[in-house]
């Protein structure tokens, strides 16, 4: 029987993925510690077989009964998450990072949608989910799909939904990795564009950024194996239904709600930046600041609406991406920050 704890907002996490499908992370890699606002549901769900109906019971009761499939899914709601754990979940969601050193000698990390035909399955990771100093693992954890948000008034949000193979045995002879302080980013710092126009900061109320990853779990289960595991998904496939939604709330300028309402009605692409600043890095010459970035650069309008608040025109807008080149697909998202120099690497 897998462990259940009274509260599950401790979560131990580490830098690496695993190596492979089926082999978790030992405990002296999960060595981050996240206090969540919100502790984790998780949930272990398991589908049965049984012979009703079967020919030769003699009758119409099921005498036998067995796991047909079975599998872990949890989500981490929407909170205050600090940058570099916004960084690795990002990289986890695309299964990607491209990762170095920016000039003042941070860390950047930059993610995006990958080829199927070359990334045909999720990267998988192993956490340690808990209370107190109970704690136990979660092996081939993927990102299904992922949320990140921010205001004027709020630290950036983030939060995600999140599939598992399976709940391992409780974690012994181990500490929670020590607490260190958080940095957080802020939406109200940084910048905000539209087709080059890097003056609209001052507009954006706020913003949400909603990705899938595409991961189809109905076909996760693929291979014939012992008895003991046949129960267990073997892969993550990625599928074609990957999407992004943003969706931005900003304050109208004299023809703004013209010039919007006519890239709605023809679907005319913008290219979109928006950026999220925290604090200084320390060591950095030039200073460098904790950062996100969102980019896309053919950013079309899919609805439009606009309200009077205050005697001022607020615009709210939903876009979706064309691709580019540039990013491989429609949305590019880089992390700056200090502490790791590369987010899943091989563990």
């Amino acid at each position: 029987m897998s462990p259940v704890h009274a509260s599950n907002n401790r979560l131990a996490w580490s830098a690496k993925r695993q190596g492979a499908f089926g082999t978790a992370l030992g405990e002296a890699d999960l060595n981050r510690f996240l206090k969540l606002g919100a502790p984790l549901i998780i949930s272990e769900a398991a589908t049965h077989w049984n012979d009703n109906g079967s020919i030769g019971g003699g009758h119409d009761w099921i005498e036998q009964r067995g796991r047909d499939r079975q599998h872990v899914t949890f989500s981490i709601t929407d909170q205050a998450l600090p940058v570099e754990f916004v960084g690795y979940l990002l990289g986890l969601m695309f299964s990607s990072e491209t990762a170095g050193a920016t000039t003042g000698g941070a860390y950047s990390h930059g993610a995006s949608f990958q080829p199927l035909d070359t990334r045909p399955e999720a990267w998988v990771t192993t956490l340690a989910v808990g209370e107190d100093d109970l704690a136990y693992g979660v092996q081939d954890v993927a990102c299904t799909s992922l949320k990140i948000s921010g205001d004027r008034n709020e630290r950036l949000q983030a939060g995600g939904e999140f599939v598992a193979s399976r709940i391992g045995d409780a974690l012994t002879g181990s500490n929670w990795p020590a607490s260190a302080p958080l940095r957080y980013l802020y939406s109200y710092a940084g910048t905000f564009s539209l087709d080059g126009d890097s003056g609209r900061r001052a507009q954006l109320r706020s913003f949400s950024l909603e990705l899938s990853s595409g991961i189809g779990t109905e076909m996760a289960w693929r291979r014939a194996a012992s008895e003991g595991e046949r129960i267990y998904p073997s892969w993550w496939p990625y599928t074609p239904e990957r999407t992004m939604k943003l969706n931005l709330s900003l304050l109208a300028e004299s023809g703004d709600l013209a010039t919007f309402r006519a890239a709605q009605q023809g679907a005319t692409p913008m290219a979109v930046v928006i950026s999220c600043l925290g604090e200084t890095i320390s060591g950095t010459n030039p200073a460098e600041s904790d950062k996100l970035e969102i980019s896309i650069p053919k950013a079309v309008f899919t609805g439009m609406n606009y309200s009077y608040e205050e005697g001022l025109m607020r615009i709210e807008l939903e876009a979706e991406g064309n691709y580019d080149a540039s990013t491989g697909g429609p949305v590019a998202v880089t992390t700056v920050e200090g502490g790791v120099q590369e987010f899943l690497t091989t563990g």
